[in-house]
């Protein structure tokens, strides 16, 4: 069954169909007790009452027990550290609702997420998850500019796998009966499992997409995201795990290409940029061992383009830049295909 797209929604037909369903909002944490209130109580300012919220704390050492501890509608739930994949699935066998959110501590839900995404999947039940849209804010929570993009139409799968569009799990409501049938989150790609998942229901069941408001997303120095050399092993080790289900579907196989080729860009450049930084300012030898060795087997071209431009500065240094006969700023473009590749 292919993924569809949203049709109009009767509001108040959603809401009759809606009667009852319970949603379970599962909030995992680790170092992000500073922000888990935050997360907590804009779940429980929901203009959609009928939730239950299930606080995962995945060995965290800081003060979520406590933070927890200060809302009691909250169930708490504890566990060795054993990753954000590993504390999501906590969370998801133990709640019970028929649609389920997962709430980054470090995010917020805006008054009406649950009821915008509940009236969606109560529209379709053939839809197994529907996304909407999120706001950036700062560590404070003051808002930053926020681009938004279009909404992607036709073959959604095709879509994810060529870019992830969804900024944050917070965005997501996931149908139960789907998680049950294809699985929890990949803990092997645990800063990207969210990623994974979206494929993994968007190939087997329905998706949707919706222009509407329903979170926020905060960005900060502790992001995961910001730990490159991590998504760029995690992602690259996602997208060879869907090259082999893609075997002769050539419309599926140019959007994995690519996104493999986007991931390997812009993971990579960051990648390389952290060497740089670090074999400049003299300093932790051991990562930049780790992060080079990373760039070799995920992103080889990546690897000589930062070697390229590292050679051509050093005889720079000897020779004035007109008797050179490269032109630096074309180099980059030559050895891995330009910057522009993540517009194609």
């Amino acid at each position: 069954m292919g993924p569809a797209a949203v049709s109009a929604i009767d509001p108040a037909s959603a809401n009759r169909r809606a009667t009852g369903a319970l949603v379970s909002i599962v909030i995992p944490c680790y170092k992000q007790a500073r922000f888990l209130a935050d997360a907590i109580e804009s779940a429980l300012a929901q203009t959609y009452r009928t939730i239950e919220i299930v606080v995962v704390n995945d060995g965290s050492p800081d003060e979520t027990a406590a933070v927890a501890a200060r809302y009691p509608p909250v169930r708490y739930i504890e566990q060795d550290n054993a990753g954000l994949a590993a504390a999501r699935n906590t969370g998801l066998a133990n709640s019970c609702g028929e649609f389920v959110v997962f709430l980054d501590a470090d995010d917020r839900l805006l008054r009406d997420a649950i009821q915008t995404n509940v009236d969606r999947l109560t529209a379709d039940e053939a839809v197994a998850f529907v996304a909407g849209l999120s706001y950036y804010i700062a560590s404070d929570g003051s808002p930053l500019p926020t681009d938004q993009q279009r909404l992607p139409e036709g073959d959604l799968h095709a879509v994810l796998l060529a870019r992830n569009r969804i900024s944050t799990p917070a965005c997501v409501m996931f149908r139960r009966s789907a998680l049950d049938a294809i699985g929890g989150f990949d803990t092997r790609v645990d800063a990207c499992a969210d990623y994974e998942m979206y494929l993994r229901v968007s190939r087997a069941f329905p998706v949707a997409f919706h222009g509407q408001m329903v979170a926020e997303y905060r960005r900060h120095g502790d992001n995961m995201s910001l730990d490159a050399p991590r998504m760029l092993r995690d992602l690259c080790a996602i997208m060879r795990r869907q090259r082999r289900l893609l075997r002769g579907d050539e419309a599926r196989l140019d959007a994995w290409r690519q996104g493999r080729r986007n991931i390997r860009e812009y993971y990579g450049d960051h990648v390389a940029n952290r060497i740089r930084e670090r074999v400049r300012e003299r300093m932790e030898w051991g990562s930049v061992v780790a992060d080079t060795l990373t760039l070799l087997v995920h992103h080889p071209r990546g690897l000589f383009a930062h070697v390229f431009r590292k050679t051509v500065t050093s005889v720079q240094k000897i020779y004035p830049p007109q008797e050179m006969d490269v032109q630096i700023d074309r180099a980059p473009a030559l050895l891995v295909g330009g910057r522009s590749a993540l517009n194609r």
